[in-house]
């Protein structure tokens, strides 16, 4: 495993190289992961297809900087990924998003179609519903808390926002990204767009995903032209902590397809 740090678009970004082949699968995590979170799944993945597996710290997390203090959105996030890609020499390459993350790819399946060969989503994020009326608490509550949050412990932040109300974006996200989440929670969702993309996608769901709720998969299923559901039953949102193993084997097969 190789560490790097590229500069891109005046940011500096920080990957990991797993593997070592012209045919590259590209992992983008979700909102307040990091590289290192997909190692385990990727060590096995590139061991077992023969592949090269670049891991990314995304603008704001992990050891990336950050983007600007005006926030970024989704394209802002897909430009960013384009410039990478051209600084790394890749043409064309496998996709694998987790959550936020996919909402990224996305956006470069609608605007460079060509850059990706194959690509994977698990537990996408991009399907808007209704707020509950605990997430409606939740953000009223965040809103309050902001105003006190230096005297209030960070443990008891996170046990009122995460356990109570199910917040943590909202509840805990660093100042720098309060902009960018901001920015992102405010677009549209992808519904309209989805019929447009002819990429074949695989797509994960865990059946007691609290975060991406399997609706949302179901939506996506439907709205692809070009894409498979796979739902595991016992499955949360983390699916490539809890079942890495069926998940190597569902991809290595599938990047291998024709």
């Amino acid at each position: 495993m190789k560490s790097e740090l590229i500069e891109v678009g005046g940011l500096n970004t920080h990957l990991l190289r797993i593997g070592q082949s012209k045919q590259k699968i590209i992992f983008l995590h979700g909102w307040e992961g990091e590289s290192k979170n997909f190692i385990n799944l990727a060590s096995h993945l590139a061991k077992k297809s023969k592949i090269e597996a670049l891991l990314i710290d995304l603008p704001g997390f992990g050891s990336s900087d950050s983007p600007p203090s005006s926030g970024w959105s989704t394209s802002d996030y897909e430009e960013w990924l384009e410039k990478l890609l051209h600084k790394l020499k890749i043409t064309k390459a496998s996709f694998y998003g987790h959550s936020f993350g996919c909402r990224i790819i996305i956006r470069l399946l609608l605007k460079s179609p060509s850059l990706a060969d194959k690509v994977i989503l698990s537990g996408a994020a991009g399907i808007k519903w209704p707020l509950s009326l605990r997430q409606k608490a939740s953000v009223f509550l965040s809103k309050k808390l902001s105003l006190t949050k230096k005297l209030v412990p960070q443990r008891i932040q996170k046990v009122v926002m995460c356990r109570i109300f199910g917040a943590r974006d909202w509840g805990l996200v660093s100042p720098e990204l309060k902009s960018t989440l901001r920015k992102t929670l405010a677009e549209e969702d992808f519904r309209n767009e989805l019929p447009k993309i002819k990429t074949p996608i695989f797509l994960l769901w865990g059946k007691n995903d609290s975060y991406t709720p399997l609706k949302s998969g179901r939506v996506f299923a439907e709205k692809l032209p070009n894409a498979r559901l796979k739902i595991f039953s016992d499955g949360r949102h983390g699916l490539h902590y809890t079942h890495e193993k069926k998940i190597v084997k569902i991809v290595s097969e599938f990047i291998k397809t024709k």
